[in-house]
């Protein structure tokens, strides 16, 4: 998502991700199905998953993705009120939570198809649905950054995004160390869908250290973001192509 400002990115993100929280916690909107007690309810295509799929995640992936968006809000509110130990406690929650997530992730890759003639399988919806997750929070971090003036809070959203990229790393070498005339092969559409959003990411941490407000070390941290973004990009456009 590209940096218009500051203030309309984390509007946006936080308008988002109050939606999921809401879907998911409550299952009552339209977009929502019903699922067995295994699963929840399905994921706003818009947010994490491909606009034409209908998809119904794991209940530990969406799970797992719901805290990461409540406890990256939870930073974005402490951040804009100044709370400082408030927003150190969320932003490590928010890194916890990546690694939870993708925990999951990985689990629905490995595990066993219980079905082998189901015509729709967890690992491949789950890995896209995390590989968004880590670019929409990915996003939001940078954000925080813009006239943050506290050291110890601006080296936690470093850390923060740098998690966010290592879980990132791990999903997708992963799928891309699949087979892909094998199990690889139910993951080629929704990796190559993923493509398009790395060009974003990369404009906008290129216009935020272009425009934002930064303390010497959060500029190094979106210079280094933007760096990770870019070698990203590289990597899954020669997996996966140019999207479709």
């Amino acid at each position: 998502m590209p940096h218009v400002s500051s203030v309309v990115q984390r509007s946006f993100s936080r308008t988002l991700s109050t939606f999921l929280t809401l879907a998911l916690g409550l299952g009552l909107t339209a977009g929502l199905v019903a699922a067995d007690p295994t699963h929840v309810g399905r994921l706003p295509a818009h947010r994490l998953v491909a606009e034409d799929d209908e998809v119904v995640l794991p209940g530990r992936v969406a799970t797992a993705i719901n805290r990461t968006l409540r406890s990256a809000d939870r930073a974005e509110g402490a951040i804009d009120d100044d709370r400082r130990l408030d927003a150190l406690s969320a932003l490590s929650a928010v890194a916890e939570n990546l690694r939870r997530s993708a925990r999951a992730a990985l689990a629905e890759i490995s595990a066993v198809p219980v079905d082998e003639e189901a015509e729709v399988t967890p690992g491949p919806d789950s890995a896209v649905a995390v590989l968004n997750l880590d670019q929409s929070v990915l996003n939001q971090l940078s954000g925080f950054y813009d006239n943050l003036r506290r050291p110890a809070v601006v080296w936690q959203v470093r850390v923060a995004m740098r998690v966010a990229h290592n879980q990132r790393m791990r999903l997708l070498n992963t799928v891309i160390a699949l087979d892909p005339e094998g199990a690889g092969a139910d993951y080629a559409d929704g990796m190559a869908d993923t493509v398009d959003g790395y060009a974003d990411e990369i404009a906008g941490l290129t216009e935020a250290l272009r425009t934002d407000r930064l303390i010497a070390s959060a500029r190094v941290g979106l210079q280094n973001a933007r760096s990770r973004a870019v070698s990203t990009q590289a990597k899954v456009t020669a997996a996966f192509g140019g999207g479709e």
